[in-house]
């Protein structure tokens, strides 16, 4: 990670960033998809604990916290520093669950993060990458849960000029499973739109 790089911690904006308030007053539905203050046509706006299904997050942290329990009694029989890199004990599985949301199957949405690229040379477009919650993901182990990648397919291919910085997506999110040499993603999106997070 680059001297100075900080991670952003995605969290729920206000409704207000989102709803313009109009002069009269506004229907009783939110748009197409029924959510309030998204007109037809807008993405609807998500942050990450969106994509995994009711009481998913209590059953990570249980599959974490026996893992983590597992590996500290592996690393008692073997010191850490006397496990030889790529030996079958120099490993770290993608915990988590392939679970997702049926409500945002097919749905346009917004949603903020940091770009995995599988072609690291940044002077190349990209036409697919995995998008991920936070700084470093799936360079570093263990990758997030497969509910909290997504894999990016972008046409035409986009420039990412930083993977340290985070990113706004617009596209059409859909519940397809994509396997790759640095994790699994439980979605799949579309890209119609990338900007830098700093953009309102």
């Amino acid at each position: 990670m680059p001297e100075g790089a900080v991670s952003e911690t995605f969290e729920r904006p206000s409704p207000s960033a989102y709803v313009s308030v109009p002069e009269q007053a506004a229907p009783e539905s939110g748009g197409e998809n029924g959510y309030w203050g998204v007109r037809e046509g807008e993405a609807l706006p998500i942050i990450w604990e969106d994509l995994m299904p009711q009481g998913a997050g209590e059953a990570l942290e249980q599959e974490y916290a026996e893992f983590y329990k597992a590996l500290e009694a592996r690393y008692a029989s073997q010191p850490m520093e006397m496990i030889e890199e790529g030996s079958e004990l120099d490993y770290m599985p993608q915990l988590g669950g392939f679970d997702t949301v049926p409500e945002l199957d097919g749905m346009l949405i917004r949603i903020p993060g940091y770009v995995v690229p599988f072609d690291f040379n940044l002077k190349n477009r990209q036409a697919a990458f995995l998008l991920a919650p936070y700084m470093g993901a799936c360079i570093h182990t263990p990758p997030p849960p497969p509910n909290q990648i997504i894999y990016v397919e972008a046409d035409p291919a986009v420039k990412i000029d930083d993977i340290w910085t985070a990113y706004w997506l617009e596209g059409t999110l859909t519940a397809q499973t994509q396997e790759s040499d640095l994790a699994a993603a439980a979605y799949t999106l579309t890209l119609t739109k990338i900007e830098p997070y700093g953009v309102p």
